[in-house]
Order: structure tokens, then C-alpha cells, then sequence
């Protein structure tokens, strides 16, 4: 809690008090403070008091108040359990809204990218390195005695003056689930070289206030937070915002992406989505009124704008990162350690947060089922956006070489010889070559017989008067076929590889 003293320029004297709901109500019961002076209430982030388990607390301070006093609530977004408590708890509410034409930033540009969850942090490390350019190291120097001038009377350092905080277009704010997920992510980056700062909700204020200036100095280049770490973050330039993490809800994405695209500047918003979580991106769908998209034409960035725009990473990059991951876990024998740890949270995290629409997830079952829409798990091209920095050609090109080329993988992976390696060219005349034949020959038979099979069958179902006809058929046809002998194939072949190992 923290309070202030004003009395020299006003009349009368003047208090300030912010402190957190629970604290204030435990010190008014324990000192028995008397509330009936209290001319102001202002209550910050309004709709994450709440979730947090407040609303006790809040009604109880409310009630201790004087009912002349006036009271104002902030929020980003306006949850149900807020309109509540504010037609309950306020006199002649008034609602001032500054978000009437827009959810979200018309500058930001978003992309969406379909991950599996084993394989997050190889498709992080990528998007850090390839897409964004986030350098390895610190981008600034570090502390030093610049920044705090010794005085001349050698009476230790002066206090410093206050330096603009202006963060580097690379620097990035990552949004993790739990506090486990924050403490993997760091460590991991950290050993992949990478100047990181990392803030959740049980680190202490003065940690808190050390990363975060870090950060902003540019002393480290990413910063791992966590949903309730991250209110209250004010960070005035941000270009990038990576969801590791999708959120379970409309509001807590746009909660999230709103720390980038400020004042007419340009931001991008990362997100990974793995096959569980697709119902959460169609409900943002419906709630910004955008388009899902697969596949982009020579546009620009504007697409990134005005649709949702979802694909893999390449997969050839993505293999290797993910080796590297796994020589970073050799080298740094804590990262198995945090990882366990992290599941564990994450299953946690998985049985408590809310659930997406039931029409959702029926639509992410059938858009998995139709294998057209860019998902990890299927052998659907690039994402668009992994073209912006390479060079040669426009995106429509580019575009349609990835398109030859996944072709291509598909006509290759999909393709079946019609003989074994044995029976090519000059060795088709061996011994062995000739146990495949005659294997090949009778199971060509088996296929044989069992379509006269399935025929007949049919045609007895069907009630057909000829029945005996076509049995007679099928026998004279199953007359000519030479059953094959199983056993006597298995010993033939058992006397040719004895003879091929001497």
C-alpha cells in the first residue's frame, strides 16, 4: 500500500491511498479507520478485479465508504460481472466508452501460426530469430558509471536524470500461461543466448521493478510476462507481442495485442495455435468480424490487418531448431527439470480456464478434418509472412514456388512402386527376386478371391434367383487359382537368406 500527504497547496489537507482491495480491507478492520472522509474511488483495471477473487473485498469497501462519494471504474473490456457490480454499487452510473468504433488497433498486423504443442519452443526460437531479428546479447551496454556521475566531493554518486525510455523495434513481449511457463521460457532463451527479462505474478515488487527496467532500457530484448504480471505494464513503444500461449478468451487477446500498435504506430501480433486451442481463434473471429485465411495474394501487409491469417513454419527450418533445442537441453540439464514442470502447469492451466463456443468446436473438428487450412500436423506449405524477408521476386511468386513445392513433396510422398528393390533391373533374376514374384502372385490370388467372394455374397443378399449359377461361376473360377502354400514360401525364403549371410 501507498499513501501520500498533500497540505501546502490544498485546503483542507489531502490523502492518497493505493493499495490492493485485500491489504485495504485487512488494515481498515485492524485499525478500525474510519472511511467517511473519502471523497474519490478509483478502481484500475476494474474487470481483473474480479477474476481475482475481489469481489468480496471491494463490496465490503464499498460499503464502508460514504454515499456521497464518487467512484470510477477503468477497465479495457467490460465483463458481465462488472456491469453487475456497478449497478449495484454506484449511484446514476455513467458509461464513457473510448472504444466504440474499434476493438483493436486498425495498425496492427496479425499472424496466426498452427503448431504442434511438443514443438513450441523450436517455432519460437524461429519466429525470434528469422521473423522478428531479435540479436543475440544485449542491444545496449550495461549499467555503468555514465549513467551515475561520481561527484566531484568523491560523497558517493548523484542521483541520475531521467532518461527517455524508447524500446528497439525488435524488442519483444512474450505471453506465457503460468509463472512455470515464464521460468522455462527464460531459462531457455537465456541459454540460446538471448538478453531476457521475465515478470509473474508472485515475483516480488522490486524484482518486478528491476526487469522491467531492464527492459525498457533495452538492456535485455525480450520480456516473458504472464497475463496478471502484465496489467499495469506501460511500455510507450512496442512493435511485437508474441502469444506463446493462446488466450481462452476475445477480450484477454485483445488485452494483450494492445500493447503494441499505440498512436498510430505499426505493430505485429504473434500467435501460435496448436489444434486444441482453434475453437479459442474462431471465437476471435466472430469477435473482431475478420476472416480466417489460408492462402494471401500480392497485397502487402494489409492483409495482415484485415484478416486472420493462419500457417505452418517450413518444416525443414523447424526440424533443425528442434535439434537444437535438444543440444540445449544436454548442455543445460535444468531445462528437462523447468519442462516437466511447465507440463505439469499447463495441464493445470488446461482443466481451469474457460471453454470456447460449442459451435466452435464443431467448426475447428471439421477444418481439421478438410486438410486445407494450414495446420502443423498436415504437409500444407509456409506461412505468407515467412516470405517478407526473403529476397527475389514479388509475394505472389514466391507464393506459388512454395506451391510447386509442396506439390511436389505431396506427388513424392504419396507415390507407391509398383516392385520392390529386389525385382529392379538385373537383380529381378535372383533367387530372391523370384520369392517376391511368387509372393506378389499370391496375394494377387487372395485380392482375387475375395472380390468373387464379396460378389457372390452380394448377390445372395440380394435375393438373386441365379444363385446357383453364380456359385457355380465362382467355383469354375476358383478352379483354375493355385492356393498358395504360406509354409512353403517361409521355408524357401529362410534357405535364401541362409545362403546369402554365408
Amino acid at each position: 500500500m501507498y499513501t501520500s500527504f498533500e497540505g501546502k497547496n490544498h485546503s483542507p489537507a489531502a490523502f492518497r491511498i493505493i493499495a490492493t482491495p485485500g491489504r485495504l480491507l485487512h488494515l481498515i478492520v485492524e485499525m478500525n479507520l474510519d472511511l467517511k472522509s473519502v471523497q474519490y474511488v478509483v478502481f484500475d483495471e476494474a474487470d481483473r478485479l474480479f477474476e481475482m477473487g475481489f469481489e468480496t473485498a471491494l463490496t465490503e469497501i464499498l460499503h464502508r465508504l460514504p454515499p456521497t462519494r464518487q467512484t470510477l471504474l477503468f477497465s479495457a473490456t467490460l465483463p458481465k460481472s462488472l456491469v453487475e457490480f456497478a449497478k449495484a454499487g454506484l449511484q446514476n452510473p455513467k458509461l464513457v466508452r473510448l472504444d466504440a468504433e474499434s476493438k483493436i488497433s486498425p495498425d496492427l498486423r496479425m499472424a496466426f501460426f498452427s503448431v504442434k504443442q511438443a514443438e513450441k519452443d523450436a517455432c519460437l526460437l524461429v519466429l525470434l530469430r528469422d521473423v522478428i531479428g531479435v540479436p543475440l546479447g544485449s542491444s545496449r551496454a550495461s549499467a555503468d558509471d555514465s549513467d551515475h556521475p561520481a561527484d566531484k566531493k568523491g560523497k558517493g554518486k548523484v542521483k541520475a536524470k531521467h532518461h527517455e525510455q524508447v524500446t528497439a523495434p525488435h524488442q519483444t513481449l512474450v505471453f506465457a500461461a503460468t509463472k512455470h511457463h515464464v521460468e522455462y521460457l527464460t531459462t531457455l532463451l537465456t541459454a540460446a543466448g538471448y538478453s531476457v527479462s521475465h515478470i509473474y505474478g508472485t515475483l516480488d515488487q522490486a524484482a518486478r521493478t528491476q526487469q522491467m527496467e531492464q527492459f525498457r532500457r533495452g538492456r535485455t530484448n525480450i520480456l516473458v510476462v504472464t497475463d496478471v504480471a502484465a496489467r499495469g505494464i506501460d511500455i510507450p513503444v512496442l512493435e511485437n507481442v508474441v502469444n506463446y500461449d493462446f488466450p481462452q478468451g476475445a477480450r484477454v487477446f485483445v488485452h494483450r495485442v494492445g500493447r503494441t500498435a499505440r498512436a498510430g504506430r505499426q505493430g505485429w501480433a504473434w500467435s501460435f495455435v496448436t489444434n486444441s486451442e482453434l475453437p479459442y481463434l474462431l471465437d476471435l473471429q466472430l469477435f473482431l468480424g475478420r476472416p480466417i485465411k489460408r492462402e494471401v495474394t500480392d497485397a502487402g501487409e494489409q492483409v495482415f490487418t484485415e484478416s486472420l491469417v493462419l500457417g505452418p513454419f517450413e518444416r525443414d527450418t523447424l526440424d533443425q531448431e528442434v535439434e537444437y533445442v535438444k543440444k540445449l537441453d544436454q548442455e543445460h540439464h535444468n531445462l528437462t527439470t523447468l519442462r516437466d514442470v511447465m507440463r505439469k502447469g499447463h495441464g493445470m492451466y488446461e482443466r481451469s480456464k474457460g471453454k470456447a463456443s460449442q459451435a466452435s468446436y464443431k467448426r475447428a473438428k471439421d477444418m481439421t478434418k478438410e486438410g486445407k487450412w494450414g495446420f502443423a500436423t498436415t504437409d500444407s506449405g509456409v506461412h505468407p509472412v515467412l516470405f517478407r524477408k526473403r529476397q527475389g521476386g514479388t509475394l505472389s511468386s514466391r507464393l506459388a514456388d512454395e506451391a510447386k513445392r509442396a506439390a511436389l513433396l505431396k506427388a513424392v510422398n504419396s507415390f507407391r512402386p509398383s516392385e520392390t528393390v529386389l525385382e529392379i533391373g538385373v537383380r529381378g533374376n535372383t533367387e530372391t527376386a523370384a520369392l517376391m514374384k511368387q509372393r506378389r502372385k499370391a496375394l494377387s490370388k487372395a485380392a482375387q478371391r475375395a472380390s468373387l467372394a464379396s460378389t457372390s455374397a452380394a448377390a445372395m443378399a440380394a435375393g438373386d434367383d441365379d444363385d446357383d449359377d453364380a456359385a457355380s461361376i465362382s467355383e469354375k473360377d476358383g478352379e483354375g487359382l493355385e492356393m498358395a502354400d504360406e509354409e512353403e514360401i517361409a521355408v524357401r525364403a529362410f534357405h535364401i537368406i541362409y545362403r546369402l549371410r554365408r
